[in-house]
């Protein structure tokens, strides 16, 4: 690792604008840059939506919400308000005298806009060609064949050069040996929030609480969220196993928009089951961490749940789960896939039109059935 500090990354910018599991992915580089340079002063840009996995990390010094649709929407109404506004915020980033900027967007834009603010180091990914204004890039063209955050740790990486060091002294390989678990920390608020609720739901302090989280968030929209869900009637039949063989109580978590879905499957169920109540993101981590496991479709609230160190069975259907998987890859964590020869064909961050859906409806509720006992026992 780095054998010395220099200021050279004293002030360290990252802008991830994505979803909740690409932002959750991005922690483990914010702890191992912090770890390098402990006094070092790191800022973030992210969305709305995101900001609170942020806040509450103790690596990050400052976070910064940069709203894209916020801006596209103002521009319609006034152009003028919108550069002011576009210029008050980049002003700001350019007050903060950053080092170093790690452009997670893959576009050009903010790489542009950090140019603008005076950051002079500026790395990411030169993804179809739109690494023009980095100064330091890395050849990609998508996730492909290891967890996105192994693409991320990139960035500090021998080819790039490094944060105070010769690329002799320090190299991707020796960042990927220094296993980093992804951070998401609740606030009391956030604990006492759910305490409440499951006090007053009459759960058993100590007994057996099973979480089911069947939605997977929304980062492919809502257009595609049923391509990436295994069947509501599968979720039904193993909430009611689960009940029954383990002696559980169950509670149905859900994100925004997923609240008839989780109704749908209690109203299937022959037992009865908890829906939890609207959760934000520090919540839902929450509320996972008083699970003893946590069964989910892939996407936001796999890693909400797999981020607090709980274990997970996770069933995925098109996504590669050696890219979007939980992360770090544990005995904690079961991804179940079915050997369908046409998955995964999410690629390039396009799902393909499909109407078979064999990668999902081809497991069975035995084999998920079989990985919950496998981490429970009798």
């Amino acid at each position: 690792m780095i054998k010395y500090i220099t200021n050279m990354a004293a002030r360290t910018l990252v802008i991830n604008p994505f979803g909740i599991g690409d932002v959750l992915f991005s922690t483990p580089l914010l702890r191992t840059i912090k770890k390098e340079f402990p006094e070092g002063y790191i800022g973030y840009i992210c969305n709305i939506r995101t900001k609170e996995i942020l806040e509450t990390n103790p690596d990050i010094s400052e976070v910064f919400v940069f709203e894209r649709g916020e801006y596209r929407a103002l521009w319609k109404r006034s152009k003028i308000r919108c550069l002011k506004k576009l210029f008050a915020f980049w002003e700001k980033i350019k007050k903060r005298n950053f080092d170093i900027v790690l452009d997670l967007s893959l576009g050009k834009e903010y790489a542009f806009l950090c140019w603008l603010a005076g950051i002079k180091e500026r790395r990411g990914f030169n993804y179809k060609g739109r690494g023009r204004f980095l100064t330091r890039k890395v050849p990609f063209d998508g996730f492909n064949d290891r967890p996105v955050t192994e693409y991320y740790l990139d960035l500090l990486g021998s080819r790039l050069g490094t944060f105070g060091a010769s690329p002799e002294q320090y190299s991707s390989s020796e960042v990927e040996k220094d296993i980093v678990s992804t951070v998401l920390i609740p606030t009391d608020t956030d604990i006492g929030y759910v305490d409440n609720f499951l006090k007053e739901s009459g759960v058993k302090e100590g007994g057996i609480l099973i979480g089911i989280a069947p939605g997977g968030g929304v980062s492919f929209g809502t257009k595609d969220q049923e391509r990436r869900r295994w069947g509501v009637e599968k979720f039904n039949e193993l909430a009611d196993r689960v009940i029954e063989d383990f002696g559980a109580e169950l509670i149905l978590i859900w994100g925004p928009g997923e609240k008839d879905l989780a109704e749908e499957i209690k109203a299937l169920m022959r037992h009865q089951a908890l829906i939890a109540p609207k959760t934000t993101i520090r919540q839902m981590a929450a509320l996972c961490k008083r699970c003893k496991i946590v069964i989910c479709s892939e996407g936001g609230p796999l890693h909400i749940a797999s981020s607090q160190g709980i274990k997970t069975v996770s069933i995925f259907g098109p996504v590669d789960e050696k890219v979007y998987g939980p992360y770090p890859p544990s005995d904690n964590n079961i991804v179940i896939a079915s050997g369908a020869a046409c998955r995964p064909c999410y690629k390039h961050f396009k799902l393909p039109e499909c109407s078979i859906r064999e990668c999902l409806d081809g497991i069975s509720v035995d084999t998920v059935f079989n990985a919950i006992s496998s981490r429970l026992g009798s």
